[in-house]
Protein backbone atom coordinates (compact mmCIF):
# COMPACT_ATOMS: atom_id res chain seq x y z
CA UNK A 1 0.00 0.00 0.00
CA UNK A 2 1.67 3.21 -1.17
CA UNK A 3 1.52 5.85 1.51
CA UNK A 4 3.36 9.07 0.54
CA UNK A 5 2.11 10.99 3.59
CA UNK A 6 3.53 8.61 6.22
CA UNK A 7 7.06 7.71 5.12
CA UNK A 8 8.80 7.09 8.43
CA UNK A 9 7.30 5.36 11.46
CA UNK A 10 8.88 5.44 14.91
CA UNK A 11 8.04 2.42 17.12
CA UNK A 12 8.75 3.02 20.80
CA UNK A 13 8.56 -0.10 23.01
CA UNK A 14 11.01 -1.72 25.42
CA UNK A 15 9.73 -5.19 24.42
CA UNK A 16 11.53 -6.62 21.36
CA UNK A 17 8.72 -9.02 20.41
CA UNK A 18 6.14 -6.21 20.50
CA UNK A 19 8.31 -4.10 18.19
CA UNK A 20 8.75 -7.08 15.84
CA UNK A 21 5.00 -7.75 15.60
CA UNK A 22 4.10 -4.13 14.90
CA UNK A 23 6.96 -3.81 12.44
CA UNK A 24 5.61 -6.79 10.51
CA UNK A 25 2.11 -5.33 10.40
CA UNK A 26 3.41 -2.00 9.07
CA UNK A 27 5.38 -3.52 6.17
CA UNK A 28 2.43 -3.28 3.75
CA UNK A 29 2.47 0.52 4.22
CA UNK A 30 6.03 0.87 2.87
CA UNK A 31 7.26 2.53 6.02
CA UNK A 32 10.87 3.15 6.83
CA UNK A 33 10.90 1.86 10.41
CA UNK A 34 12.84 3.53 13.23
CA UNK A 35 12.90 1.97 16.71
CA UNK A 36 13.39 3.18 20.30
CA UNK A 37 13.35 1.25 23.58
CA UNK A 38 12.39 4.08 25.99
CA UNK A 39 10.99 7.59 26.09
CA UNK A 40 14.36 9.35 26.01
CA UNK A 41 15.44 7.38 22.94
CA UNK A 42 12.10 8.27 21.34
CA UNK A 43 12.80 11.98 21.81
CA UNK A 44 16.31 11.59 20.40
CA UNK A 45 15.01 9.67 17.36
CA UNK A 46 12.25 12.20 16.81
CA UNK A 47 14.78 15.01 16.46
CA UNK A 48 17.13 12.93 14.36
CA UNK A 49 14.80 11.03 12.00
CA UNK A 50 11.76 13.39 11.77
CA UNK A 51 9.19 10.54 11.78
CA UNK A 52 5.76 11.06 10.22
CA UNK A 53 3.92 8.86 12.75
CA UNK A 54 4.83 7.49 16.18
CA UNK A 55 3.62 4.37 17.96
CA UNK A 56 4.27 4.87 21.68
CA UNK A 57 4.29 2.32 24.50
CA UNK A 58 3.24 3.59 27.92
CA UNK A 59 5.33 1.79 30.54
CA UNK A 60 9.06 1.88 29.76
CA UNK A 61 12.32 2.38 31.69
CA UNK A 62 14.28 5.70 31.78
CA UNK A 63 11.24 7.73 30.64
CA UNK A 64 7.64 6.57 30.20
CA UNK A 65 5.49 7.23 27.14
CA UNK A 66 3.47 9.97 28.81
CA UNK A 67 6.48 12.23 29.40
CA UNK A 68 8.01 11.46 26.00
CA UNK A 69 4.75 12.29 24.22
CA UNK A 70 4.39 15.58 26.05
CA UNK A 71 7.91 16.66 25.07
CA UNK A 72 7.61 15.52 21.47
CA UNK A 73 4.32 17.38 20.97
CA UNK A 74 5.88 20.52 22.43
CA UNK A 75 8.82 20.21 20.06
CA UNK A 76 6.57 19.58 17.04
CA UNK A 77 4.65 22.83 17.60
CA UNK A 78 2.08 23.46 14.88
CA UNK A 79 3.43 20.55 12.78
CA UNK A 80 1.04 17.63 13.29
CA UNK A 81 2.89 14.37 14.07
CA UNK A 82 0.33 11.74 15.13
CA UNK A 83 1.17 9.65 18.20
CA UNK A 84 -0.76 6.40 18.72
CA UNK A 85 -0.38 4.91 22.18
CA UNK A 86 0.25 1.16 22.52
CA UNK A 87 -1.19 -0.13 25.76
CA UNK A 88 -2.51 -3.25 27.39
CA UNK A 89 -4.57 -1.05 29.73
CA UNK A 90 -8.02 -0.11 28.51
CA UNK A 91 -9.53 1.53 31.59
CA UNK A 92 -10.91 5.06 31.21
CA UNK A 93 -8.30 6.65 33.46
CA UNK A 94 -5.37 5.29 31.45
CA UNK A 95 -6.90 6.19 28.10
CA UNK A 96 -7.79 9.66 29.35
CA UNK A 97 -4.20 10.27 30.42
CA UNK A 98 -2.92 9.16 27.00
CA UNK A 99 -5.07 11.81 25.33
CA UNK A 100 -4.30 14.44 27.99
CA UNK A 101 -0.55 14.38 27.36
CA UNK A 102 -1.01 14.82 23.61
CA UNK A 103 -1.75 11.37 22.24
CA UNK A 104 -3.96 11.31 19.16
CA UNK A 105 -5.26 7.73 19.43
CA UNK A 106 -4.52 4.43 21.12
CA UNK A 107 -4.33 0.72 20.32
CA UNK A 108 -4.86 -2.07 22.80
CA UNK A 109 -2.46 -5.01 22.71
CA UNK A 110 -2.55 -7.52 21.04
CA UNK A 111 -2.79 -5.51 17.80
CA UNK A 112 -5.72 -5.89 15.41
CA UNK A 113 -4.58 -5.44 11.76
CA UNK A 114 -7.97 -4.02 10.70
CA UNK A 115 -7.95 -1.42 13.50
CA UNK A 116 -4.35 -0.54 12.69
CA UNK A 117 -5.23 0.11 9.04
CA UNK A 118 -8.28 2.19 10.05
CA UNK A 119 -6.32 4.34 12.48
CA UNK A 120 -3.53 4.99 9.95
CA UNK A 121 -6.08 6.11 7.35
CA UNK A 122 -7.68 8.43 9.91
CA UNK A 123 -4.27 9.92 10.69
CA UNK A 124 -3.69 10.40 6.94
CA UNK A 125 -6.82 12.51 6.64
CA UNK A 126 -5.84 14.62 9.66
CA UNK A 127 -2.33 15.15 8.30
CA UNK A 128 -3.73 16.21 4.91
CA UNK A 129 -6.09 18.66 6.59
CA UNK A 130 -3.33 19.96 8.88
CA UNK A 131 -1.01 20.64 5.94
CA UNK A 132 -3.76 22.49 4.08
CA UNK A 133 -4.44 24.59 7.19
CA UNK A 134 -0.72 25.29 7.60
CA UNK A 135 -0.45 26.45 3.98
CA UNK A 136 -3.51 28.65 4.40
CA UNK A 137 -2.15 30.04 7.65
CA UNK A 138 1.20 30.74 5.99
CA UNK A 139 -0.53 32.73 3.23
CA UNK A 140 -2.73 34.59 5.72
CA UNK A 141 0.23 35.33 7.96
CA UNK A 142 2.24 36.67 5.02
CA UNK A 143 -0.67 38.87 3.94
CA UNK A 144 -1.07 40.12 7.50
CA UNK A 145 2.63 40.99 7.66
CA UNK A 146 2.34 42.97 4.42
CA UNK A 147 -0.82 44.70 5.64
CA UNK A 148 0.77 45.44 9.01
CA UNK A 149 3.76 47.10 7.33
CA UNK A 150 1.36 49.12 5.21
CA UNK A 151 -0.62 50.20 8.28
CA UNK A 152 2.48 51.16 10.23
CA UNK A 153 3.91 53.05 7.27
CA UNK A 154 0.65 54.86 6.54
CA UNK A 155 -0.14 55.71 10.15
CA UNK A 156 3.19 56.26 11.88
CA UNK A 157 5.64 57.39 9.20
CA UNK A 158 4.56 61.01 9.64
CA UNK A 159 5.02 60.89 13.40
CA UNK A 160 7.59 63.20 14.95
CA UNK A 161 11.06 61.68 15.08
CA UNK A 162 12.74 63.18 18.10
CA UNK A 163 14.77 61.36 20.80
CA UNK A 164 12.97 63.48 23.41
CA UNK A 165 9.68 61.86 22.36
CA UNK A 166 10.03 58.17 23.18
CA UNK A 167 7.37 55.72 22.02
CA UNK A 168 7.04 51.96 21.91
CA UNK A 169 4.14 49.66 20.98
CA UNK A 170 4.38 45.92 21.64
CA UNK A 171 1.51 44.23 19.82
CA UNK A 172 -0.06 41.09 21.26
CA UNK A 173 -0.82 39.98 17.68
CA UNK A 174 0.43 40.80 14.19
CA UNK A 175 -1.77 43.88 14.25
CA UNK A 176 -1.91 46.23 17.21
CA UNK A 177 -5.10 47.78 18.53
CA UNK A 178 -2.94 50.50 20.11
CA UNK A 179 -1.66 53.48 18.16
CA UNK A 180 0.53 56.51 18.74
CA UNK A 181 0.20 59.72 16.72
CA UNK A 182 2.23 62.90 17.04
CA UNK A 183 2.37 66.18 15.13
CA UNK A 184 3.16 69.85 15.47
CA UNK A 185 0.44 72.43 14.96
CA UNK A 186 1.14 75.57 12.92
CA UNK A 187 1.71 77.41 16.21
CA UNK A 188 4.44 74.87 17.13
CA UNK A 189 2.35 73.21 19.84
CA UNK A 190 3.15 69.53 20.24
CA UNK A 191 0.22 67.09 19.89
CA UNK A 192 0.72 63.51 21.12
CA UNK A 193 -2.10 60.98 21.21
CA UNK A 194 -2.18 57.34 22.20
CA UNK A 195 -5.27 55.30 21.47
CA UNK A 196 -6.49 51.84 22.34
CA UNK A 197 -9.20 50.13 20.31
CA UNK A 198 -11.23 47.40 21.98
CA UNK A 199 -9.35 44.10 21.69
CA UNK A 200 -6.36 43.65 19.41
CA UNK A 201 -5.48 42.24 16.01
CA UNK A 202 -6.85 43.21 12.59
CA UNK A 203 -10.37 44.08 13.74
CA UNK A 204 -8.96 46.57 16.27
CA UNK A 205 -6.44 48.04 13.82
CA UNK A 206 -8.91 48.87 11.05
CA UNK A 207 -10.05 52.04 12.79
CA UNK A 208 -6.51 53.40 12.90
CA UNK A 209 -6.52 54.69 9.31
CA UNK A 210 -9.46 57.13 9.63
CA UNK A 211 -8.21 58.25 13.05
CA UNK A 212 -4.80 59.06 11.60
CA UNK A 213 -6.28 60.95 8.64
CA UNK A 214 -8.56 63.13 10.80
CA UNK A 215 -5.82 63.78 13.37
CA UNK A 216 -3.21 64.95 10.87
CA UNK A 217 -5.55 66.92 8.63
CA UNK A 218 -7.06 68.93 11.47
CA UNK A 219 -3.83 69.63 13.32
CA UNK A 220 -2.08 70.78 10.15
CA UNK A 221 -4.87 73.34 9.71
CA UNK A 222 -4.59 74.55 13.30
CA UNK A 223 -7.79 73.26 14.87
CA UNK A 224 -7.76 73.15 18.64
CA UNK A 225 -7.62 69.76 20.42
CA UNK A 226 -11.29 69.86 21.45
CA UNK A 227 -12.34 70.15 17.81
CA UNK A 228 -10.00 67.28 16.90
CA UNK A 229 -11.51 65.12 19.63
CA UNK A 230 -15.08 65.85 18.51
CA UNK A 231 -14.23 65.10 14.89
CA UNK A 232 -12.60 61.79 15.84
CA UNK A 233 -15.65 60.79 17.88
CA UNK A 234 -18.03 61.65 15.05
CA UNK A 235 -15.93 59.68 12.58
CA UNK A 236 -15.67 56.60 14.78
CA UNK A 237 -19.32 56.66 15.86
CA UNK A 238 -20.29 56.26 12.23
CA UNK A 239 -17.68 53.60 11.42
CA UNK A 240 -17.22 51.31 14.43
CA UNK A 241 -19.54 48.34 14.96
CA UNK A 242 -21.33 47.91 18.27
CA UNK A 243 -18.96 46.84 21.03
CA UNK A 244 -15.84 48.39 19.49
CA UNK A 245 -14.68 51.73 20.89
CA UNK A 246 -11.53 53.82 21.18
CA UNK A 247 -9.93 55.01 24.42
CA UNK A 248 -7.56 57.96 24.03
CA UNK A 249 -5.08 60.13 25.85
CA UNK A 250 -4.38 63.39 24.03
CA UNK A 251 -1.66 65.75 25.25
CA UNK A 252 -0.91 69.20 23.83
CA UNK A 253 2.33 70.77 25.04
CA UNK A 254 2.24 74.53 24.39
CA UNK A 255 4.96 76.05 22.23
CA UNK A 256 6.16 78.14 25.18
CA UNK A 257 6.42 75.04 27.43
CA UNK A 258 4.15 76.72 29.96
CA UNK A 259 1.30 74.25 30.04
CA UNK A 260 -0.03 70.90 28.93
CA UNK A 261 -3.62 70.52 27.82
CA UNK A 262 -4.76 66.96 28.50
CA UNK A 263 -7.75 64.84 27.51
CA UNK A 264 -8.18 61.35 28.98
CA UNK A 265 -11.16 59.35 27.78
CA UNK A 266 -11.36 55.71 28.82
CA UNK A 267 -7.63 55.19 29.45
CA UNK A 268 -5.40 54.63 32.52
CA UNK A 269 -4.11 57.57 34.56
CA UNK A 270 -1.75 59.88 32.71
CA UNK A 271 1.27 60.92 34.78
CA UNK A 272 3.29 64.15 34.84
CA UNK A 273 6.65 63.45 36.49
CA UNK A 274 9.12 66.00 37.88
CA UNK A 275 12.25 65.68 35.76
CA UNK A 276 14.94 65.78 38.44
CA UNK A 277 13.33 63.73 41.21
CA UNK A 278 10.88 61.52 39.27
CA UNK A 279 8.20 62.57 41.73
CA UNK A 280 4.69 62.33 40.28
CA UNK A 281 3.36 65.92 40.13
CA UNK A 282 0.01 65.26 38.45
CA UNK A 283 -2.12 62.15 38.03
CA UNK A 284 -4.79 62.79 35.41
CA UNK A 285 -7.60 60.25 35.46
CA UNK A 286 -10.08 59.46 32.73
CA UNK A 287 -12.89 62.01 32.71
CA UNK A 288 -14.94 60.77 29.78
CA UNK A 289 -16.15 57.76 27.82
CA UNK A 290 -14.00 56.27 25.07
CA UNK A 291 -14.69 57.64 21.60
CA UNK A 292 -17.25 56.00 19.33
CA UNK A 293 -19.81 55.16 22.05
CA UNK A 294 -22.09 58.19 22.09
CA UNK A 295 -22.92 60.54 19.24
CA UNK A 296 -21.95 63.83 20.88
CA UNK A 297 -19.19 64.54 23.35
CA UNK A 298 -18.27 67.78 25.09
CA UNK A 299 -14.45 68.05 25.15
CA UNK A 300 -14.69 70.93 27.63
CA UNK A 301 -15.98 68.54 30.28
CA UNK A 302 -12.96 66.26 30.09
CA UNK A 303 -10.12 68.71 29.44
CA UNK A 304 -7.53 69.52 32.10
CA UNK A 305 -4.82 72.18 32.03
CA UNK A 306 -1.64 71.73 34.06
CA UNK A 307 1.38 73.98 34.41
CA UNK A 308 4.61 72.27 33.40
CA UNK A 309 8.22 73.07 34.20
CA UNK A 310 11.36 72.50 32.20
CA UNK A 311 12.53 68.86 32.34
CA UNK A 312 9.12 67.52 33.40
CA UNK A 313 8.17 64.25 31.73
CA UNK A 314 4.70 63.20 30.66
CA UNK A 315 4.01 59.45 30.72
CA UNK A 316 1.18 58.04 28.62
CA UNK A 317 0.41 54.31 28.53
CA UNK A 318 -2.27 51.81 27.63
CA UNK A 319 -3.79 49.35 30.10
CA UNK A 320 -1.75 46.60 28.45
CA UNK A 321 1.21 47.86 30.48
CA UNK A 322 -0.31 47.56 33.94
CA UNK A 323 -2.25 44.41 33.02
CA UNK A 324 0.78 42.56 31.60
CA UNK A 325 1.14 39.26 33.49
CA UNK A 326 4.01 37.21 34.88
CA UNK A 327 4.42 33.45 34.56
CA UNK A 328 2.27 33.17 37.72
CA UNK A 329 -0.53 35.19 36.07
CA UNK A 330 0.11 38.16 38.37
CA UNK A 331 -0.48 41.58 36.76
CA UNK A 332 2.35 44.14 36.60
CA UNK A 333 0.00 46.65 38.24
CA UNK A 334 0.06 50.38 38.83
CA UNK A 335 1.85 50.15 42.18
CA UNK A 336 4.81 48.39 40.57
CA UNK A 337 4.84 51.03 37.84
CA UNK A 338 4.85 53.89 40.37
CA UNK A 339 7.67 52.22 42.35
CA UNK A 340 9.64 51.83 39.12
CA UNK A 341 9.22 55.53 38.30
CA UNK A 342 10.58 56.54 41.72
CA UNK A 343 13.60 54.24 41.31
CA UNK A 344 14.59 55.43 37.83
CA UNK A 345 17.38 57.91 37.22
CA UNK A 346 16.79 61.29 35.60
CA UNK A 347 17.56 60.18 32.04
CA UNK A 348 16.46 56.54 31.89
CA UNK A 349 12.82 56.59 33.03
CA UNK A 350 11.41 55.12 29.82
CA UNK A 351 14.04 52.38 29.57
CA UNK A 352 13.81 51.55 33.27
CA UNK A 353 10.07 50.91 33.07
CA UNK A 354 10.51 48.45 30.21
CA UNK A 355 13.41 46.72 31.94
CA UNK A 356 11.17 46.17 34.97
CA UNK A 357 8.34 44.95 32.75
CA UNK A 358 10.56 42.49 30.86
CA UNK A 359 12.04 41.11 34.07
CA UNK A 360 8.58 40.74 35.59
CA UNK A 361 6.87 39.12 32.57
CA UNK A 362 9.72 36.94 31.31
CA UNK A 363 8.63 34.96 28.25
CA UNK A 364 4.92 35.09 29.09
CA UNK A 365 2.70 35.70 26.06
CA UNK A 366 0.62 38.80 26.73
CA UNK A 367 -3.09 39.08 26.01
CA UNK A 368 -3.09 42.78 25.15
CA UNK A 369 -0.96 45.34 23.36
CA UNK A 370 1.51 47.30 25.50
CA UNK A 371 2.15 50.98 24.72
CA UNK A 372 4.29 53.55 26.52
CA UNK A 373 5.11 57.15 25.56
CA UNK A 374 7.45 59.58 27.33
CA UNK A 375 7.37 63.29 26.44
CA UNK A 376 10.30 65.33 27.78
CA UNK A 377 9.25 68.95 28.32
CA UNK A 378 12.41 70.72 27.16
CA UNK A 379 13.08 73.14 24.32
CA UNK A 380 14.41 70.40 22.05
CA UNK A 381 11.00 68.71 21.93
CA UNK A 382 9.63 71.63 19.89
CA UNK A 383 10.44 72.46 16.27
CA UNK A 384 12.96 75.16 15.48
CA UNK A 385 11.41 77.98 13.52
CA UNK A 386 13.25 81.00 12.16
CA UNK A 387 10.79 83.86 11.85
CA UNK A 388 13.47 86.07 10.29
CA UNK A 389 14.05 83.93 7.19
CA UNK A 390 13.31 85.77 3.93
CA UNK A 391 9.82 85.31 2.49
CA UNK A 392 9.86 85.59 -1.29
CA UNK A 393 6.81 85.53 -3.52
CA UNK A 394 7.25 84.46 -7.09
CA UNK A 395 4.50 86.82 -8.24
CA UNK A 396 2.44 89.68 -6.84
CA UNK A 397 -1.24 88.66 -6.85
CA UNK A 398 -3.04 91.91 -6.14
CA UNK A 399 -4.84 93.35 -3.11
CA UNK A 400 -7.78 92.23 -1.00
CA UNK A 401 -9.70 92.93 2.23
CA UNK A 402 -11.63 90.57 4.51
CA UNK A 403 -13.64 91.25 7.68
CA UNK A 404 -15.09 88.84 10.24
CA UNK A 405 -16.96 89.64 13.43
CA UNK A 406 -17.76 87.04 16.10
CA UNK A 407 -20.25 87.94 18.81
CA UNK A 408 -21.36 86.52 22.16
CA UNK A 409 -22.11 82.80 22.12
CA UNK A 410 -20.37 82.34 18.76
CA UNK A 411 -17.07 83.03 20.52
CA UNK A 412 -17.44 79.92 22.65
CA UNK A 413 -18.62 77.73 19.79
CA UNK A 414 -16.10 78.59 17.07
CA UNK A 415 -12.34 78.72 16.82
CA UNK A 416 -11.89 81.29 14.04
CA UNK A 417 -8.13 80.91 13.57
CA UNK A 418 -8.08 77.88 11.21
CA UNK A 419 -10.82 79.57 9.15
CA UNK A 420 -8.90 82.84 8.83
CA UNK A 421 -5.54 81.21 8.13
CA UNK A 422 -7.20 78.98 5.54
CA UNK A 423 -8.52 82.04 3.70
CA UNK A 424 -5.11 83.73 3.73
CA UNK A 425 -3.36 80.60 2.48
CA UNK A 426 -5.96 80.13 -0.25
CA UNK A 427 -5.56 83.72 -1.44
CA UNK A 428 -1.80 83.98 -1.21
CA UNK A 429 -0.52 80.40 -1.44
CA UNK A 430 2.20 81.12 1.11
CA UNK A 431 2.64 77.87 3.01
CA UNK A 432 6.09 79.00 4.17
CA UNK A 433 4.41 81.74 6.23
CA UNK A 434 1.53 79.65 7.61
CA UNK A 435 3.29 78.99 10.90
CA UNK A 436 4.16 82.59 11.71
CA UNK A 437 0.73 83.94 10.65
CA UNK A 438 -1.05 81.20 12.59
CA UNK A 439 1.05 81.82 15.71
CA UNK A 440 0.46 85.57 15.68
CA UNK A 441 -3.26 85.28 14.95
CA UNK A 442 -3.66 82.75 17.76
CA UNK A 443 -1.81 84.95 20.23
CA UNK A 444 -3.84 88.04 19.28
CA UNK A 445 -7.12 86.13 19.39
CA UNK A 446 -6.45 84.54 22.79
CA UNK A 447 -5.42 87.92 24.22
CA UNK A 448 -8.59 89.50 22.84
CA UNK A 449 -10.82 86.70 24.12
CA UNK A 450 -9.24 86.00 27.50
CA UNK A 451 -8.20 89.48 28.62
CA UNK A 452 -10.57 91.60 26.53
CA UNK A 453 -13.95 89.87 26.29
CA UNK A 454 -13.67 87.58 29.34
CA UNK A 455 -11.72 90.06 31.49
CA UNK A 456 -9.22 87.54 32.85
CA UNK A 457 -5.99 88.76 34.43
CA UNK A 458 -2.81 87.07 33.21
CA UNK A 459 -1.29 87.59 36.65
CA UNK A 460 -3.13 84.45 37.76
CA UNK A 461 -0.71 82.45 35.61
CA UNK A 462 2.34 83.93 37.30
CA UNK A 463 2.74 80.81 39.42
CA UNK A 464 1.66 77.17 39.00
CA UNK A 465 -0.84 77.33 41.87
CA UNK A 466 -2.90 79.97 40.05
CA UNK A 467 -2.60 78.26 36.70
CA UNK A 468 -5.48 75.83 37.21
CA UNK A 469 -7.59 78.64 38.65
CA UNK A 470 -7.01 80.72 35.52
CA UNK A 471 -8.36 78.01 33.22
CA UNK A 472 -11.21 77.18 35.58
CA UNK A 473 -12.29 80.84 35.52
CA UNK A 474 -11.88 80.89 31.75
CA UNK A 475 -14.16 77.91 31.19
CA UNK A 476 -16.75 79.29 33.61
CA UNK A 477 -16.88 82.73 31.99
CA UNK A 478 -16.86 81.29 28.48
CA UNK A 479 -19.77 79.00 29.30
CA UNK A 480 -21.93 81.95 30.44
CA UNK A 481 -20.81 84.37 27.70
CA UNK A 482 -23.75 86.20 26.10
CA UNK A 483 -22.26 89.46 24.82
CA UNK A 484 -19.04 91.02 23.59
CA UNK A 485 -17.33 90.73 20.23
CA UNK A 486 -14.02 90.22 18.44
CA UNK A 487 -13.57 91.65 14.95
CA UNK A 488 -10.89 90.62 12.46
CA UNK A 489 -9.94 92.93 9.59
CA UNK A 490 -7.48 91.30 7.21
CA UNK A 491 -5.94 93.02 4.22
CA UNK A 492 -3.20 92.61 1.65
CA UNK A 493 -1.54 95.52 -0.15
CA UNK A 494 1.16 95.50 -2.79
CA UNK A 495 4.10 97.91 -2.97
CA UNK A 496 7.18 98.12 -5.12
CA UNK A 497 9.04 94.88 -4.41
CA UNK A 498 7.06 93.94 -1.31
CA UNK A 499 3.68 92.68 -0.14
CA UNK A 500 2.14 93.45 3.27
CA UNK A 501 -0.50 91.36 5.00
CA UNK A 502 -2.12 93.28 7.85
CA UNK A 503 -4.03 91.56 10.66
CA UNK A 504 -6.16 93.90 12.76
CA UNK A 505 -8.07 92.60 15.77
CA UNK A 506 -10.49 94.60 17.88
CA UNK A 507 -12.29 93.35 20.99
CA UNK A 508 -15.05 94.78 23.18
CA UNK A 509 -12.92 94.72 26.33
CA UNK A 510 -11.41 97.57 28.35
CA UNK A 511 -7.97 97.22 26.77
CA UNK A 512 -4.74 97.92 28.65
CA UNK A 513 -2.22 100.71 29.13
CA UNK A 514 -0.09 99.76 26.17
CA UNK A 515 1.87 103.04 26.28
CA UNK A 516 3.35 102.18 29.66
CA UNK A 517 3.46 98.41 29.18
CA UNK A 518 6.76 96.85 30.21
CA UNK A 519 7.87 93.52 28.74
CA UNK A 520 8.52 90.71 31.23
CA UNK A 521 11.98 90.06 32.56
CA UNK A 522 14.00 87.61 30.54
CA UNK A 523 12.99 84.76 32.80
CA UNK A 524 12.31 81.72 30.68
CA UNK A 525 10.33 80.19 33.52
CA UNK A 526 7.72 82.97 33.45
CA UNK A 527 4.20 81.66 32.96
CA UNK A 528 2.67 84.80 31.46
CA UNK A 529 3.33 88.11 29.76
CA UNK A 530 5.47 87.04 26.82
CA UNK A 531 2.83 87.31 24.08
CA UNK A 532 3.73 90.80 22.86
CA UNK A 533 7.41 89.93 22.52
CA UNK A 534 6.46 86.76 20.65
CA UNK A 535 4.26 88.67 18.17
CA UNK A 536 6.95 91.26 17.49
CA UNK A 537 9.48 88.52 16.86
CA UNK A 538 7.30 86.97 14.15
CA UNK A 539 6.10 90.14 12.37
CA UNK A 540 7.27 93.31 10.73
CA UNK A 541 5.43 95.52 13.23
CA UNK A 542 2.89 95.53 16.06
CA UNK A 543 0.88 98.62 16.97
CA UNK A 544 -2.01 99.32 19.35
CA UNK A 545 -4.90 101.74 18.99
CA UNK A 546 -7.88 102.92 21.03
CA UNK A 547 -7.58 101.98 24.67
CA UNK A 548 -5.36 99.01 23.81
CA UNK A 549 -8.25 96.86 22.60
CA UNK A 550 -7.16 97.15 18.94
CA UNK A 551 -3.96 95.48 17.74
CA UNK A 552 -2.53 95.59 14.21
CA UNK A 553 0.24 93.35 12.95
CA UNK A 554 1.99 93.60 9.59
CA UNK A 555 3.73 90.74 7.77
CA UNK A 556 6.01 91.94 5.00
CA UNK A 557 7.40 89.73 2.25
CA UNK A 558 9.53 90.51 -0.77
CA UNK A 559 8.09 89.99 -4.23
CA UNK A 560 10.04 88.89 -7.24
Amino acid sequence: MNNPLLNTALIVDDNLSNRFVLKSLLKIYDYRIVEATNGQEAIDQFHKEKPDIIFMDVLMPVMDGYEATSRIKAAAGSNFVPIIFLTAMCDEKSISKCIAVGGDDFMVKPYNPFLLRTKIRAMQRIITLNRKVQRMYSVIHREQEIAEKFFVNAIQRHNIKNPLLKTLIRPADTFSGDMVLSAYSPSRDLFVMIGDFTGHGLSAALGAMPVSEVFRAMISKGFDPGDVLSALNNKLKGLLPTGIFFGIQLVVVSHDLERATIYNAGMPDLLVVEGKTNKIKHRLKSRGLPLGIIADIDPKKIVEHVAISRNDKILMFSDGLTEACSLNDEPFGEDRLVDGISQATENNLFEHIFDLLDTFCGDTTQADDVTLVEVSCVEGILPIFDATSPKILAKAKGEWDLSFKFRGERLRETNPIPILVGHIMELEGIQSERQSIYTVLTELYLNALDHGVLGLSSSLKSDPSGFSQYFSNRESRLASLKSGFIQFDLSCCQGHGFRDITLRIEDSGDGFDYKNHKPPASDEMALCGRGISLIRGFSESLTYEGNGNIASVVFRSKTA
